[in-house]
């Protein structure tokens, strides 16, 4: 019950914010109200009298908070209308009249309904206006004369005729009124809100102890959906089903197994729903979102790459980047100083972070269409949390390419030390490249992206080791993807995962190679890479304008899968296939390879030269080998 009493705690921080939109934002809604999609708006007067009518368009603004009940909130069937705003079956009383289908209860019970809060001391001049209108019982007349509804020649309204793709009986009917001065939008009408919430609460009765608060309040034992969209049927509360093995030979009853506060319950869903559309992870059918639960304050997102886990944050300047053409390239390595301005911005910002924030994480999960639950929660404290993404920005880090920018149109690609997000490395250990990008099983990712959680959140925590081994099997495989996706996707990815298991006490992967030296991993990715890289030097070949042409795919890399299992057999194979790129090396270019091959056989001779599979260390002893050979003969090229 945390998760409850944190998220019911986090809605009263931004209440004042309930009802309001802000440019398009996602709102929070008021207790005691949620949203549907309105096909029909109509404009009456303040005395109740018919002024016009339009068709909404679907993609506008269509989407409108309603007041409900606590049954209208979860109805699938039967009769339960909303308060206000509904479809036309509740609210017209002509309906019957021009449908053959008798609806005159529903219409009953909604006026009903509707009567007694006009009548009561919470009413609201926009409720009695539209409780004045809709007792003439002229509605689907009125929207036929205004050619929003379509009746046939026989004077029938069918579901020929579509609104919104949706057939035009089924409609929902949303309103406007006009006051003394200027129209007023019934669904955006902060003064409503609390009127309904107030009237509602009066009428609340079956007081218990509520689990999550604590507290002697109302109790609800239907809980609202549309969690993560509003389409979303699922629920994270439920205990309808009686029949079942929900509780059956433990309680007697649900409330025996849980109780929740209508307001409490209320609050979380909201709080939730809200958080996730304005800050979630919402792909794979999951959702997953991090909030600073005790003031408003945006917190980095842990679910993107390190260089965009600041977008949005305010105060976090990314302008350090935006120069990065005029740095000289010669004097300066890109890639570390970004990587050094974006850590500097991030001290900058950690030092805004109190010692008593309070820091929740929660990630959830559809068993089924109408269950939902809640596979991972974590709370703690501000510096706590800080501390722990900082530690995994700077562990789990490797140099690859990334998109960057406050806005998707002002993205760029730059290269630098970065820490990759967790569904990157999902898809570098599990991902298939069928397209341009890797693919992979929704249910596997969701599954990985969980596991990885609290090895940002805990420093304590490393990486799964099966995931990084599985990460290692896909980057052994490089030609089963293009060229970059393997390096940047998989490779990249694959060492920023190994970096963070490795670099614990006082170890360190700048120092790797020398730490290493007698490693014979280590000692075979070298190997590997001094193969790799003396045969692309063969291979250059350059166009009219100087730049290299695209080269073929070297030995290396059609061995990489059989050397991984096979080191010291597949090492021959390649060696002997060098020979003839040999002669095309320049004589400084074959006197450095086989000064590395020399300095690399002498220690694996001793050090164990023969076929046991490799382990995930020796990506990081190719990657970096390759780096040290290219800075060398650029160097020496200079």
């Amino acid at each position: 019950m945390a998760w409850l009493k944190t998220l019911a705690e986090t809605y009263d921080v931004y209440a004042d914010l309930a009802g309001i939109d802000r440019n398009g934002q996602a709102v929070l809604l008021p207790i005691s109200h949620s949203t549907f999609n309105a096909q029909i708006e109509v404009t009456i007067d303040k005395d109740g009298n018919f002024l016009n009518a339009k068709k909404l368009e679907k993609g506008g603004d269509v989407v409108t908070i309603i007041p409900v009940t606590e049954d209208s909130a979860t109805k699938t069937s039967g009769i339960t209308p909303h308060p206000l705003c509904d479809k036309l079956c509740y609210i017209a009383g002509d309906y019957t009249a021009f449908t053959g289908d008798d609806k005159e209860k529903h219409f009953e019970a909604y006026m009903e309904q509707l009567r007694d809060w006009a009548e009561s001391e919470d009413t609201h001049p926009m409720v009695q206006a539209i409780w004045q209108y809709l007792k003439k019982r002229s509605l689907i007349q009125d929207l036929a004369d205004s050619k929003v509804l379509e009746p046939d020649e026989g004077g029938r309204l069918t579901d020929q005729m579509k609104i919104q793709g949706l057939g035009q009986t089924g409609a929902n009917v949303r309103f406007i009124v006009y006051g003394d001065f200027m129209p007023q939008e019934v669904w955006k009408n902060q003064d409503l809100y609390q009127k309904y919430i107030t009237y509602y609460q009066k009428k609340s009765e079956n007081k218990k102890l509520c689990y999550a608060s604590g507290k002697i309040e109302s109790c609800s034992d239907k809980h609202p959906s549309k969690i993560r969209n509003s389409a979303d049927k699922a629920k994270l509360i439920s205990g309808n089903d009686e029949s079942g093995f929900t509780y059956r030979g433990r309680f007697v009853s649900k409330e025996q197994a849980v109780t929740v506060g209508y307001d409490t319950s209320q609050k979380a869903h909201n709080a939730l729903r809200w958080l996730i559309q304005k800050q979630g992870y919402t792909r794979d059918e999951s959702a997953i979102v991090c909030w600073m639960a005790n003031r408003d304050m945006q917190i980095p997102d842990i679910m993107k790459d390190s260089m965009n886990a600041f977008n949005g944050v305010d105060d976090f300047d990314f302008d350090a980047m935006d120069d990065l053409d005029s740095l000289p390239v010669k004097t300066h390595d890109t890639g570390k100083y970004i990587a050094q301005q974006f850590n500097n911005a991030v001290n900058g910002y950690a030092g805004k972070i109190r010692t008593d924030d309070k820091i929740a994480l929660i990630a959830l999960d559809a068993a089924t269409t109408g269950r939902l639950s809640v596979v991972y929660y974590d709370e703690m404290g501000g510096r706590q949390y800080m501390d722990a993404i900082q530690n995994w920005q700077q562990h789990c880090k490797w140099r690859r390419t990334v998109r960057v920018g406050k806005t998707e149109e002002s993205k760029k690609r730059i290269t630098c030390e970065c820490t990759p997000s967790p569904r990157d490395m999902a898809l570098a250990a599990f991902g298939i490249q069928r397209s341009e990008w890797l693919e992979a099983d929704s249910k596997l990712l969701r599954a990985t992206v969980k596991r990885l959680l609290p090895c940002i959140t805990r420093k304590e925590v490393p990486i799964p080791s099966d995931i990084i081994r599985a990460a290692a099997q896909r980057a052994s495989m490089p030609q089963t993807m293009s060229d970059f996706v393997w390096y940047n996707d998989v490779l990249c990815v694959a060492c920023a995962m190994i970096r963070y298991n490795y670099e614990k006490g006082e170890r360190n992967m700048d120092n790797f190679l020398e730490e290493k030296e007698n490693d014979r991993n280590v000692l075979f990715g070298r190997l590997l890479a001094v193969y790799d890289y003396m045969e692309q030097r063969a291979l250059f070949e350059y166009d009219e304008n100087g730049k290299v042409k695209e080269m073929r795919t070297t030995n290396a890399k059609r061995y990489w899968n059989a050397y991984s299992s096979r080191p010291a057999k597949t090492a021959k194979t390649i060696k002997q296939n060098l020979i003839a790129y040999e002669k095309k090396l320049k004589d400084y270019e074959l006197a450095k390879f086989e000064e590395w091959t020399r300095g690399i056989m002498v220690h694996l001779s001793e050090n164990g030269f023969d076929n046991r599979a490799l382990s995930e260390l020796y990506l990081p002893g190719y990657y970096q080998q390759m780096e040290y050979m290219k800075n060398s003969f650029q160097k020496k090229e200079q």
